[in-house]
């Protein structure tokens, strides 16, 4: 079934070669620092107007402020770090795998472009140990996979990500226990 999304980098299909899948998601461990940010960042995002005493308007705009640098600290201390140390080394924890009748596309999705910037790209017979982590209450869902043999991949999806269609391309059968 071929699927795409709304900022589906198609520009970058060969002739011939048709789109199977496309996962939004993010390097390994980042969902976990996304987590724990989220929730110290709500925690002091609505204690700091109480503290402060301040009124209905200037306590929104502190909650939003507050929130905004919480994400941006995660996303600079905890993100952009875990990107550089995934394989392939990228700028921004945030990707997109792009799986096509012929290849296995990796994009990396910096914050403020529009556009995507490629990778890595596979051939589809270069992929095996194919293997998938269901979501569970506190975890996301997981997608792993070698290529030639040798260089690991694994990236966290959401649970509205169809990583099953990805895994089931592959002839895997799915591995709820990991």
């Amino acid at each position: 079934m071929a699927r795409t999304a709304p900022d589906d980098p198609i520009h970058d299909l060969e002739p011939g070669e048709t789109s199977v899948v496309v996962l939004e998601g993010v390097v390994s461990g980042f969902t976990r620092w996304s987590g724990l940010g989220g929730i110290v960042g709500i925690l002091v995002a609505l204690t700091v107007p109480r503290l402060l005493n301040m009124g209905f308007v200037t306590g929104a705009i502190a909650i939003v402020v507050v929130l905004t640098g919480v994400f941006a600290l995660v996303y600079f201390a905890a993100g952009r770090p875990l990107a550089r140390r995934s394989t392939p080394p990228m700028q921004s924890p945030y990707l997109t795998v792009h799986l096509t009748n012929r290849r296995v596309m990796l994009f990396d999705r910096p914050l403020g472009t529009d556009v995507p910037a490629l990778v890595e790209s596979t051939d589809s017979n270069d992929v095996s140990t194919v293997r998938y982590g269901a979501a569970g209450m506190l975890v996301p869902q997981r997608l792993g996979f070698v290529i030639r043999g040798t260089e690991r991949r694994e990236y966290e999806f959401a649970r509205s990500q169809s990583v099953q269609e990805f895994v089931d391309h592959f002839g895997e059968a799915p591995d709820p226990t990991a």
